[in-house]
């Protein structure tokens, strides 16, 4: 019993620790990129953002701590779990057929290897079009630079959530 114990805190641990902490200091990542690129990019990875289930293909795009989490909340708990917590499987949309409209609305450089895009998010319906009534709503979508690629590392801080619900749920 007790080597079960230490061995799903260690599996936690290694689930908690930033991808930051694990890895080699890197050069300079805004040396390299304009702000337009970093827009991109985070344009690009809003695409990886959850919604219902984990996109196939995902791993290239999430940093390595970031993807365990969510793999773990959308693939190996028992889904009766993560239905109990709506925002598990509805980080944008929320359960009306609609899909989710992304637009960076700035990127701000955090330090050489982490920087944090606001996505301003509007609803459509599934055949495109908008409801006239329909909020833009702002989120954060948090990037660190790893491996010569900026990776999607968390968004509204949904990342801390889920390790929280992994631990109470183990």
């Amino acid at each position: 019993m007790k080597k079960i114990i230490v061995a799903a805190v260690a599996a936690m641990m290694a689930i908690i620790v930033p991808s930051s902490c694990s890895r080699k200091p890197q050069a300079s990542a805004t040396a390299d990129i304009s702000q337009q690129q970093l827009m991109e990019r985070a344009a690009e990875l809003c695409q990886y953002i959850p919604d219902h289930e984990l996109r196939a293909g995902s791993e290239a795009y999430l940093t390595k701590d970031f993807y365990a989490v969510l793999d773990t909340m959308f693939n190996h708990l028992p889904e009766h779990e993560a239905m109990d917590h709506e925002w598990l499987y509805y980080f944008v949309t929320g359960n009306g057929g609609t899909i989710a409209d992304y637009e960076v609305a700035s990127v701000d450089i955090t330090d050489a290897t982490h920087a944090t895009a606001t996505i301003k998010v509007r609803q459509k319906w599934e055949n495109g079009s908008f409801d006239e009534t329909t909020d833009i709503e702002e989120h954060q979508l948090m990037m660190e630079f790893v491996d010569d690629q900026w990776l999607l590392a968390d968004f509204d801080n949904h990342k801390a959530d889920c390790i929280r619900h992994i631990a109470e749920t183990r």
